[in-house]
């Protein structure tokens, strides 16, 4: 047996982990984004957005109005610890207690994000990308495939780019990223969970090209929802709803220029999708709060899973 606890939105309170692990008996954490990839450098790299959304995400949200340039703003956030705990897990002053696979947010510094990607290690921390897939196995041998992409995901010009997205603390996904993952991946196999920072009840491109693999559980973040939301597409739409829900491609036009992995995503995107009833109705959604409002716990067992959700505080 595993007890694989599920969490997002932490932006950077990553300490309230390790409590929470030992209150469930966690073995290891599954991470939905705006994990809090911050450096003692990031503030130099933050955009005035982003550092705005660090006070008002914070207990200190009413002190923005009286703060109006970026560098009162950066000593502001300076002086609070508004970027979190991340910095010293990176210096090995602080350790994760179990495994954490984690994709970013859509609010991450990507330089940070780079340096991880490139090989910097954090103990116990492992990132989900087109990169990086696992295969993780119960204390009695049962295996399932974890896999994942993170940053949000937007329809225009730069989710057709071949490089990492991320500028002054924003990050998106890329076809290319998405092509490249589902290139290596296709139908596992074994039991699966998907892992986004995006919700697929938002976004049904994500949703048809994930249709194809139909992983067991799909977990995300992001939406800001008050509590753990557990749905399939079969609770929300019928099967024409989903069609035409997940059928608009016109953004993917014949003459616009794309990268071998994306056009495997355009191809993939008009390809019927196989066996669409299993996913339609076994496919669980989980959309996850930000950590103060809730998490979830799943108990993997003999290759079956069962699920469990939390609402309120996590302290």
């Amino acid at each position: 047996m595993l007890r694989i606890l599920l969490v997002s939105d932490t932006h950077g309170d990553l300490d309230c982990l390790n409590r929470l692990a030992e209150e469930k008996n966690a073995d290891l954490i599954i991470h939905a984004g705006d994990f809090g990839f911050y450096d003692e450098k990031s503030l130099n790299r933050l955009s005035v957005r982003e550092l705005k959304l660090r006070i008002v995400h914070s207990p200190y949200g009413d002190e923005i109005s009286r703060l109006s340039s970026k560098e009162e703003m950066r000593k502001f956030i300076r002086e609070f610890g508004l970027l979190g705990d991340f910095p010293e897990y990176l210096n090995g002053n602080k350790k994760f207690t179990v495994p954490i696979y984690a994709v970013w947010g859509n609010h991450e510094d990507e330089v940070v994000l780079q340096e991880l990607r490139n090989g910097q290690k954090v103990a116990n921390l492992h990132l989900l990308d087109e990169e990086r897939q696992y295969t993780i196995s119960d204390f009695q041998g049962y295996p399932f495939f974890l896999y994942g992409l993170g940053g949000n995901f937007v329809l225009n010009e730069k989710a057709f780019s071949t490089t990492f997205q991320g500028v002054e603390g924003k990050v998106q996904a890329t076809f290319h990223q998405l092509g490249t993952l589902l290139h290596k991946v296709k139908q596992p196999g074994i039991p699966s969970l998907f892992v986004s920072h995006v919700s697929p009840g938002k976004e049904p491109v994500l949703a048809r090209l994930l249709a194809h693999n139909q992983p067991n559980f799909w977990i995300s973040g992001h939406m800001g929802l008050p509590y753990p939301c557990v749905w399939n597409q079969f609770a929300i739409r019928d099967g024409a709803d989903v069609e035409r829900w997940m059928s608009d491609l016109s953004f993917f036009s014949d003459n616009r220029k794309m990268s071998s992995e994306a056009q495997y995503i355009c191809k993939l995107l008009q390809k019927p999708m196989r066996n669409e009833h299993r996913w339609f109705y076994h496919t669980w959604n989980v959309n996850l709060p930000d950590i103060g409002d809730g998490h979830a716990l799943i108990v993997f067992q003999e290759g079956k899973f069962s699920l469990e959700t939390y609402g309120g505080k996590s302290d």
